[in-house]
Protein backbone atom coordinates (compact mmCIF):
# COMPACT_ATOMS: atom_id res chain seq x y z
CA UNK A 1 0.00 0.00 0.00
CA UNK A 2 1.49 3.59 -1.41
CA UNK A 3 -0.07 6.61 0.94
CA UNK A 4 1.39 9.46 -0.66
CA UNK A 5 -1.44 11.70 0.91
CA UNK A 6 -0.34 10.51 4.21
CA UNK A 7 2.89 11.75 3.25
CA UNK A 8 2.50 14.82 1.75
CA UNK A 9 0.29 15.48 4.79
CA UNK A 10 2.86 14.62 7.67
CA UNK A 11 5.64 16.85 4.93
CA UNK A 12 3.13 19.97 5.53
CA UNK A 13 2.89 19.66 9.49
CA UNK A 14 6.97 19.06 9.22
CA UNK A 15 9.08 22.16 10.62
CA UNK A 16 12.06 20.71 8.97
CA UNK A 17 14.74 22.76 7.12
CA UNK A 18 14.88 21.54 3.60
CA UNK A 19 17.33 23.06 0.85
CA UNK A 20 16.12 23.15 -2.65
CA UNK A 21 17.63 23.93 -6.09
CA UNK A 22 16.08 26.61 -7.49
CA UNK A 23 15.59 29.97 -9.45
CA UNK A 24 14.20 32.53 -7.32
CA UNK A 25 11.46 32.85 -8.80
CA UNK A 26 10.43 29.13 -8.87
CA UNK A 27 11.62 29.48 -5.06
CA UNK A 28 9.19 32.33 -4.77
CA UNK A 29 6.52 30.57 -5.99
CA UNK A 30 7.12 27.43 -4.43
CA UNK A 31 7.17 29.40 -1.22
CA UNK A 32 3.79 30.94 -1.88
CA UNK A 33 1.88 27.49 -2.50
CA UNK A 34 3.46 25.95 0.35
CA UNK A 35 2.16 29.19 2.51
CA UNK A 36 -1.31 29.13 1.15
CA UNK A 37 -1.07 25.27 2.38
CA UNK A 38 -0.49 25.78 5.65
CA UNK A 39 2.84 24.20 5.58
CA UNK A 40 5.80 25.31 8.14
CA UNK A 41 8.61 23.78 6.52
CA UNK A 42 11.86 25.91 6.18
CA UNK A 43 13.07 25.97 2.58
CA UNK A 44 16.42 27.05 1.45
CA UNK A 45 17.30 27.92 -2.11
CA UNK A 46 20.35 26.70 -3.52
CA UNK A 47 21.78 27.34 -6.55
CA UNK A 48 25.05 25.50 -6.57
CA UNK A 49 24.95 21.54 -6.72
CA UNK A 50 27.97 21.26 -4.52
CA UNK A 51 27.01 23.37 -1.86
CA UNK A 52 23.31 21.95 -1.44
CA UNK A 53 24.79 18.51 -1.16
CA UNK A 54 27.15 19.56 1.11
CA UNK A 55 24.93 20.85 3.37
CA UNK A 56 23.08 17.69 3.72
CA UNK A 57 26.13 15.86 4.23
CA UNK A 58 27.14 18.02 7.35
CA UNK A 59 23.25 18.06 8.43
CA UNK A 60 22.85 21.76 8.08
CA UNK A 61 19.59 20.55 6.18
CA UNK A 62 17.22 17.97 7.03
CA UNK A 63 16.80 16.92 3.33
CA UNK A 64 17.42 18.22 -0.03
CA UNK A 65 15.36 18.61 -3.46
CA UNK A 66 17.27 18.97 -6.66
CA UNK A 67 14.99 20.74 -8.13
CA UNK A 68 16.56 22.83 -11.17
CA UNK A 69 19.84 22.27 -10.82
CA UNK A 70 21.71 19.99 -12.75
CA UNK A 71 21.43 15.78 -12.60
CA UNK A 72 24.77 15.12 -13.63
CA UNK A 73 26.25 16.92 -11.29
CA UNK A 74 23.89 16.06 -8.48
CA UNK A 75 24.44 12.88 -8.82
CA UNK A 76 28.59 13.01 -8.80
CA UNK A 77 28.48 15.24 -6.01
CA UNK A 78 25.99 12.65 -3.98
CA UNK A 79 28.46 9.89 -5.22
CA UNK A 80 31.53 12.03 -4.19
CA UNK A 81 30.09 13.27 -0.74
CA UNK A 82 29.19 10.26 0.56
CA UNK A 83 31.33 7.59 -0.87
CA UNK A 84 28.95 5.95 -2.50
CA UNK A 85 29.10 3.48 -6.36
CA UNK A 86 25.97 4.40 -7.46
CA UNK A 87 22.98 6.51 -7.03
CA UNK A 88 19.52 4.45 -6.83
CA UNK A 89 16.44 6.27 -7.64
CA UNK A 90 12.85 5.61 -7.35
CA UNK A 91 10.20 7.99 -8.37
CA UNK A 92 7.07 8.24 -6.33
CA UNK A 93 4.18 8.34 -8.71
CA UNK A 94 0.64 9.20 -9.36
CA UNK A 95 -1.31 7.45 -12.24
CA UNK A 96 -4.18 9.67 -14.09
CA UNK A 97 -6.68 7.04 -12.45
CA UNK A 98 -5.02 8.09 -9.12
CA UNK A 99 -3.33 5.05 -8.39
CA UNK A 100 0.02 5.33 -6.39
CA UNK A 101 3.18 3.31 -7.28
CA UNK A 102 6.95 3.46 -7.48
CA UNK A 103 8.84 3.28 -10.77
CA UNK A 104 12.41 2.47 -10.62
CA UNK A 105 14.77 2.68 -12.69
CA UNK A 106 13.81 5.70 -13.85
CA UNK A 107 17.55 7.10 -15.01
CA UNK A 108 18.61 6.21 -18.51
CA UNK A 109 22.16 4.38 -16.75
CA UNK A 110 20.66 2.64 -14.66
CA UNK A 111 19.40 -0.87 -14.13
CA UNK A 112 21.01 -2.50 -16.96
CA UNK A 113 21.04 -5.89 -15.49
CA UNK A 114 18.74 -8.44 -13.43
CA UNK A 115 21.40 -8.22 -10.64
CA UNK A 116 21.21 -4.20 -10.29
CA UNK A 117 17.75 -3.73 -10.69
CA UNK A 118 17.05 -6.77 -7.84
CA UNK A 119 19.42 -4.18 -5.87
CA UNK A 120 16.95 -1.29 -6.95
CA UNK A 121 13.88 -2.85 -5.34
CA UNK A 122 15.47 -4.31 -2.78
CA UNK A 123 17.04 -1.11 -1.80
CA UNK A 124 13.39 0.49 -2.52
CA UNK A 125 11.74 -2.02 -0.35
CA UNK A 126 14.01 -1.61 2.84
CA UNK A 127 13.94 2.49 1.91
CA UNK A 128 10.20 3.05 2.32
CA UNK A 129 9.82 0.02 4.92
CA UNK A 130 10.43 2.39 7.33
CA UNK A 131 7.80 4.61 6.52
CA UNK A 132 5.74 1.22 7.07
CA UNK A 133 5.02 0.76 2.96
CA UNK A 134 4.61 -2.78 2.23
CA UNK A 135 4.35 -2.68 -1.69
CA UNK A 136 3.95 -5.72 -4.33
CA UNK A 137 5.96 -5.73 -7.21
CA UNK A 138 5.50 -5.81 -10.97
CA UNK A 139 7.94 -6.83 -13.01
CA UNK A 140 7.65 -5.70 -16.78
CA UNK A 141 9.66 -6.50 -20.00
CA UNK A 142 9.56 -6.07 -23.57
CA UNK A 143 7.27 -8.15 -24.76
CA UNK A 144 4.45 -10.70 -23.48
CA UNK A 145 5.39 -14.55 -22.66
CA UNK A 146 4.61 -15.56 -25.76
CA UNK A 147 6.77 -13.19 -27.53
CA UNK A 148 9.90 -14.57 -27.04
CA UNK A 149 10.02 -15.87 -30.67
CA UNK A 150 10.28 -12.70 -31.85
CA UNK A 151 13.36 -11.53 -31.64
CA UNK A 152 16.65 -12.11 -29.28
CA UNK A 153 16.01 -8.50 -27.74
CA UNK A 154 12.48 -9.35 -26.48
CA UNK A 155 13.66 -13.20 -25.39
CA UNK A 156 16.38 -11.63 -23.13
CA UNK A 157 14.12 -9.12 -21.72
CA UNK A 158 10.94 -11.67 -20.96
CA UNK A 159 13.43 -14.37 -19.55
CA UNK A 160 15.38 -11.54 -17.50
CA UNK A 161 11.75 -10.46 -16.08
CA UNK A 162 10.48 -14.05 -15.12
CA UNK A 163 14.13 -14.38 -13.48
CA UNK A 164 14.12 -11.24 -11.94
CA UNK A 165 10.54 -12.05 -10.25
CA UNK A 166 11.93 -15.15 -9.38
CA UNK A 167 14.89 -14.13 -7.39
CA UNK A 168 12.32 -11.53 -5.61
CA UNK A 169 10.02 -14.30 -4.46
CA UNK A 170 13.10 -16.20 -3.26
CA UNK A 171 14.15 -13.72 -1.00
CA UNK A 172 10.02 -13.13 0.18
CA UNK A 173 8.63 -10.50 -1.58
CA UNK A 174 5.40 -10.66 -3.51
CA UNK A 175 6.65 -10.15 -7.11
CA UNK A 176 4.84 -11.38 -10.30
CA UNK A 177 5.84 -10.68 -14.10
CA UNK A 178 3.95 -8.71 -16.56
CA UNK A 179 5.53 -9.06 -19.89
CA UNK A 180 4.90 -5.18 -21.15
CA UNK A 181 1.22 -5.28 -19.83
CA UNK A 182 2.14 -2.03 -17.82
CA UNK A 183 -1.74 -1.63 -17.10
CA UNK A 184 -1.97 -5.04 -15.70
CA UNK A 185 0.70 -4.53 -13.43
CA UNK A 186 -0.37 -1.08 -12.59
CA UNK A 187 -4.01 -2.78 -11.17
CA UNK A 188 -2.40 -5.10 -8.98
CA UNK A 189 0.53 -4.06 -7.93
CA UNK A 190 3.05 -1.01 -6.09
CA UNK A 191 6.94 -0.93 -7.42
CA UNK A 192 6.54 -1.01 -11.40
CA UNK A 193 9.83 -2.44 -12.30
CA UNK A 194 11.13 -1.37 -16.10
CA UNK A 195 12.98 -3.85 -17.84
CA UNK A 196 16.04 -1.24 -17.95
CA UNK A 197 16.89 3.20 -17.47
CA UNK A 198 15.77 3.77 -20.76
CA UNK A 199 12.50 2.33 -20.83
CA UNK A 200 11.85 3.73 -16.57
CA UNK A 201 12.36 6.95 -18.04
CA UNK A 202 10.14 6.65 -21.19
CA UNK A 203 7.52 5.34 -18.56
CA UNK A 204 7.71 8.29 -16.25
CA UNK A 205 7.85 10.66 -18.80
CA UNK A 206 4.45 9.26 -20.74
CA UNK A 207 3.06 9.39 -17.58
CA UNK A 208 3.76 12.69 -16.34
CA UNK A 209 4.50 15.27 -19.57
CA UNK A 210 1.42 13.68 -21.35
CA UNK A 211 -0.42 11.21 -19.70
CA UNK A 212 -2.21 13.42 -16.89
CA UNK A 213 0.01 11.71 -13.77
CA UNK A 214 1.87 13.21 -10.90
CA UNK A 215 5.61 12.97 -10.51
CA UNK A 216 6.19 13.73 -6.66
CA UNK A 217 10.04 13.15 -6.93
CA UNK A 218 12.20 10.11 -6.91
CA UNK A 219 14.44 9.78 -3.77
CA UNK A 220 17.66 8.37 -3.48
CA UNK A 221 17.23 4.92 -2.03
CA UNK A 222 21.13 4.03 -1.08
CA UNK A 223 21.46 7.04 0.81
CA UNK A 224 21.64 7.92 4.43
CA UNK A 225 20.17 10.97 3.92
CA UNK A 226 16.87 12.43 2.29
CA UNK A 227 17.78 13.46 -1.15
CA UNK A 228 14.96 14.06 -3.80
CA UNK A 229 15.38 14.14 -7.54
CA UNK A 230 13.06 15.77 -9.28
CA UNK A 231 12.56 16.88 -13.28
CA UNK A 232 14.05 20.15 -14.07
CA UNK A 233 10.52 20.93 -16.51
CA UNK A 234 8.32 21.12 -12.76
CA UNK A 235 6.86 24.47 -12.28
CA UNK A 236 6.10 24.11 -8.81
CA UNK A 237 8.06 21.89 -6.44
CA UNK A 238 6.00 22.41 -3.29
CA UNK A 239 4.95 18.52 -3.59
CA UNK A 240 8.35 17.14 -3.82
CA UNK A 241 9.57 19.66 -0.32
CA UNK A 242 6.58 17.85 1.75
CA UNK A 243 7.59 14.64 0.18
CA UNK A 244 11.40 15.62 1.47
CA UNK A 245 10.23 17.00 4.93
CA UNK A 246 8.13 13.66 5.31
CA UNK A 247 10.20 11.43 4.97
CA UNK A 248 12.86 13.16 6.88
CA UNK A 249 10.07 13.08 9.75
CA UNK A 250 9.15 9.33 9.66
CA UNK A 251 12.31 7.55 10.51
CA UNK A 252 13.75 7.20 6.75
CA UNK A 253 17.49 8.50 7.54
CA UNK A 254 17.77 6.25 10.40
CA UNK A 255 19.09 3.28 7.77
CA UNK A 256 22.67 1.97 7.41
CA UNK A 257 24.61 3.86 4.45
CA UNK A 258 24.61 1.18 1.82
Amino acid sequence: MIDVAKLLSCGCDSTAKIGIGASRKLHGDTLKHLSRLGCEVRLVRFTNTKELVHALKDSELDAAVRGTLSSGEALRSLRLEFGLNRIMRTAIMESAQKKNFLLTPVGIDEGLTVDARLDLVENTIAYFSRIRWKPKIGVLSKGRLEDVGRGEEIRTSVEEGELLAKKLRGKGHAARHYGILIEDALKDCDIIVAPDGVSGNLIFRSIYFVGGGKAFGAPVVNLDRVFVDTSRAKSDFSDSVMIAAGLAGTGVLRRPRA
